[in-house]
């Protein structure tokens, strides 16, 4: 098995005709355990400037635009992806995606409100990222994480994709250290699946 990097595998993905946007509804709802009612109870998008981190296909950004969310920035490695989540998020004139990693992508004092769902499990330097979502976020502004308890390495196909995880306290522990207050820490319906939230 091919020790693939995370550009790649998702580049891979596109090419094999993977966009979650269009996952049929058992999938959907499977993958609601991440992203489903308690995610966006968090997250309430309404009238607020957004950062998604790690947009993808634009499966999650359509449904926060659809919750009238006043502006969009979606950030992702992959171009094909971002090709894909252009196309899927045509009918949206507040949107705009970004080919960045964010480790690299800061706009101090920009959303009013950041997302994540499982991205995090392909960042290695975690504290920077977070740091970078922390000086992007308004006073006030909070950040909204979905993770996963997840082994170290990801099987797909004829791959293998190394992923960092790591505990929930240490999200926790993270997200302290570069400023956030954690506001509340929900389990959904998956014991593998938990939703922190934090304030600037």
């Amino acid at each position: 098995m091919k020790i693939t990097s995370t550009l790649e595998h998702y580049e891979l993905l596109i090419d094999e005709g993977n966009d979650p946007a269009q996952d049929p509804p058992a999938l959907q709802t499977y993958m609601s355990r991440w992203d489903g009612p308690i995610f966006f109870n968090s997250l309430i998008p309404k009238h607020k400037v957004v950062l998604d981190i790690g947009v993808g296909t634009g499966r999650i950004a359509r449904e926060v635009l659809k919750m009238d969310c006043k502006f969009l920035v979606g950030i992702d490695i992959s171009p094909k992806t971002l090709d894909r989540a252009r196309s899927n998020l045509s009918q949206y004139a507040n949107v705009e995606l970004v080919n960045s990693d964010i480790n690299h992508f800061i706009r101090p004092n920009t959303f009013d409100a950041a997302y994540s769902v499982l991205t995090f499990l392909h960042i290695e330097d975690k504290e920077k990222a977070l740091f970078n979502i922390y000086s992007s976020l308004k006073n006030n502004g909070t950040i909204v994480l979905s993770v996963s308890k997840d082994e170290e390495w990801l099987e797909c196909n004829d791959r293998k994709i190394k992923l960092y995880p790591i505990k929930v306290e240490e999200y926790i522990h993270l997200l302290q250290l570069v400023g956030f207050e954690i506001e509340s820490i929900q389990e959904t319906e998956s014991k593998y699946a938990t939703i922190i939230k934090g304030k600037k």
